[in-house]
């Protein structure tokens, strides 16, 4: 999730037609149909969806501020790694620059860009899955990672890793936020006990539910590898399945899913059992980025939609502060 006031800045160049002279300015690296480009999209990114030729293209912008360039040019380079495999994922589309991610300046800001052909398929619903979609969805991130693990240290990615993630934690989370800090510790001296292998441990895609996907007579195509990072492998079951209220081989769908990434690659069960910690983990995370998005106080001069989502915002960091007060209750010299 972005800043919500990067989100208003450019949110306010939108018109009741959702069309935004932002956009189409940054789309001027590339080639586009003229009266095509329609904001689709707000949330870690800005997401515009285009027509080029007739076809559907998706414009992804964010402020300099909020992206690392080296960091936006090798996801670039881990999906034309992906290319050439028989996995089905999003291609970026050069600009006319010969570029997969441009730094454009214009009225309001500085923005990095990437353009992005549009997967055709459908979305899913987690509720709308058949059971035997389940496989088809472990299947998937099965052979995503099994790709991953091919690549050993011969192509490493400069990407953010675990480590990274709760370094940035603890720099960015204020004195007051205890029990969060708590967690903070819990998790780092829990996974500094966690094996790290070849086969247990990589590039994780992080973010793999299903508004990532788009199917395709039965076949999961990947979006989005904005935010890959170096994890146990197993913590990408964890996130992609976190809408499943539970992750234990009892239940049918879970198992399903668990066969389906065994069938393309090797699972470490003993980090299947502490997939409530990789859960923990992603709780806390998401918590930090939700304290360093609502960055605008509450305004009765706010457009109405962004107050609703500030205070939608608010409820789910509270939501995640009192778990984490739960969870250290014990720790009383904390929580004074």
């Amino acid at each position: 999730m972005m800043k919500l006031s990067t989100m208003l800045k450019v949110a306010s160049t939108v018109n009741s037609e959702w069309r935004s002279s932002i956009a189409e300015k940054i789309l001027e690296d590339w080639d586009y149909d003229e009266g095509s480009v329609y904001a689709f999209r707000y949330s870690a990114n800005f997401l515009f969806v285009f027509k080029n030729d007739g076809e559907t293209y998706f414009l992804r912008f964010n402020e300099v501020s909020e992206r690392e360039l080296s960091l936006l040019d090798a996801e670039m380079e881990i999906l034309d790694y992906l290319a050439g495999t028989s996995l089905r994922t999003v291609r970026p589309a050069l600009s006319l620059n010969g570029k997969k991610v441009e730094r454009v300046e214009v009225e309001n800001g500085i923005y990095y860009a990437s353009v992005f052909k549009a997967l055709p398929g459908k979305q899913y619903e987690i509720n709308e899955l058949e059971q035997d979609q389940f496989f088809i969805w472990g299947k998937t991130l099965g052979k995503l990672h099994a790709e991953m693990k091919k690549c050993g240290e011969a192509a490493p990615f400069n990407r953010l890793t675990w480590r990274d993630h709760l370094n940035s934690a603890e720099s960015f989370l204020p004195m007051q936020e205890i029990a969060a800090k708590k967690e903070l510790a819990c998790l780092l001296n829990w996974a500094e006990t966690l094996p790290v292998t070849q086969e247990n441990f990589g590039l994780i895609h992080y973010d793999f539910e299903l508004d990532n996907q788009c199917w395709e007579d039965d076949v999961a195509g990947i979006l989005d590898f904005d935010d890959c990072a170096y994890y146990w492998y197993a913590a990408d079951i964890a996130y992609a399945l976190r809408d499943l209220e539970d992750q234990k081989m009892t239940n049918p769908l879970f198992a399903e899913f668990v066969t389906g990434y065994e069938s393309e690659t090797m699972l470490d069960a003993d980090l299947v059992e502490q997939l409530p910690m990789f859960n923990r983990f992603h709780d806390l995370m998401m918590f930090v980025k939700l304290l360093r998005s609502v960055d605008i106080p509450d305004s009765a001069d706010h457009p109405e939609w962004i107050s609703n989502l500030r205070k939608k915002l608010v409820e789910k960091i509270e939501k995640y502060r009192s778990s984490f007060e739960r969870l250290h209750a014990n720790n009383k010299e904390l929580l004074k």
